[in-house]
């Protein structure tokens, strides 16, 4: 009896051990797994905070001299680039795909800047038709002259869709006078349906009558729009790029909300849809960066900003003229932080 009991505490002894020896060995991946995703995410930001451009922030002087110390001066007061934002160009561009022989535009762009000090996401729509200076290429890819033309033009010089990337990157940041961008991701027409449906949909309200497009674009219809009529929604326009470009970003504003919900439910959501993607778009964003970039995302708060100006006709196409004034305020107040005095660094 005795001998029994004693092989029963042992077998239960021995049971434990076991217990323990395979929950720490489970702890010990959980670890490993933790320890790899830090170290991607870090990676991810370390390579998002080295941009490709060499652009030196700064506005014209305001009404004053620059010090040494600062990149502007605005209203009386001096201001630094604030270098901890990242700065990412998403480009929409009208054509099926990618690697496509002919040249296309620029037919969305949007500057998102995260803020990870205030935990805040910015979002600047630049009007396709915006007239600034763009670098144009022949057909050799040479460099041959810089002159004002739509930013959408951009995107229409390069002999690949990287370097047409690239070229629309350097107008963006030159137009906004030297904001440096750490990456682009370029979207093409047939990104779209997987982009909408992977959130479950994005729900909208009409604010035109749009049903020569669909029926179902009624002025005041709310609808939830997924992947198969998305598109047609987002690139409708008549006479104007202005009311396309309102639809858009209110398009933009209600994805976020979507994806922010669908993130939660699968954390790993971005990284899939980068993967199952990459064949239908262009960027020089890592899978790291895009990692960290979404974990950063779904905890902060947006904010979609717009830049005032007025609508033209150059005798062939509409143009938008950025109100320099208005543009030099958008600027201030959200990528730059007054300047220290020396008194206070003293």
């Amino acid at each position: 009896m005795s001998v029994s009991t004693e092989e029963n505490k042992a077998q239960k002894h021995s049971a434990k051990k076991r217990i323990i020896t395979v929950l720490s060995a489970a702890a010990a991946v959980v670890l490993l797994i933790t320890a790899a995703f830090f170290i991607i995410i870090k990676k991810g930001e370390s390579k998002l905070r080295n941009p490709s451009l060499n652009n030196s922030a700064g506005l014209p002087a305001d009404g004053g001299e620059i010090p040494e110390n600062a990149d502007a001066y605005y209203n009386g007061k001096a201001y630094n680039y604030n270098d901890r934002l990242i700065n990412i160009l998403l480009i929409g561009v009208d054509r099926v795909s990618p690697g496509a022989n002919e040249k296309q535009q620029a037919d969305a762009l949007y500057l998102v800047s995260l803020d990870t000090d205030n935990n805040t996401v910015s979002i600047t729509a630049i009007s396709r038709n915006t007239v600034t200076d763009v670098d144009s290429y022949d057909i050799n890819g040479d460099f041959f002259a810089t002159s004002k033309q739509q930013i959408c033009l951009a995107y229409s010089y390069g002999s690949d869709d990287k370097k047409r990337s690239e070229n629309t990157v350097k107008a963006v940041s030159d137009f906004l006078y030297g904001i440096p961008v750490s990456g682009y991701y370029t979207i093409f027409m047939n990104s779209l349906e997987e982009i909408v449906d992977s959130v479950g949909g994005v729900p909208v309200t009409v604010t035109e009558d749009m049903t020569a497009v669909d029926p179902r674009f009624k002025k005041g219809a709310s609808l939830t729009l997924t992947g198969d009529n998305a598109l047609a929604y987002l690139r409708y326009r008549t006479d104007s790029n202005a009311p396309r470009l309102e639809r858009q970003k209110a398009f933009v504003s209600s994805f976020i909300a979507q994806a922010k919900k669908a993130c939660l439910k699968d954390l790993s959501l971005p990284v899939k849809m980068y993967d199952k993607l990459a064949s239908n778009t262009v960027t020089d964003i890592s899978a790291s960066s895009a990692a960290y970039l979404a974990t950063e995302a779904i905890g902060a708060d947006f904010n979609m900003l717009s830049i005032e100006g007025e609508s033209g006709n150059d005798g062939s196409y509409e143009t938008f003229t950025a109100d320099e004034s208005a543009l030099h305020k958008l600027l201030i107040e959200n990528f730059y932080t007054e300047a220290k005095s020396a008194e206070t660094e003293d």
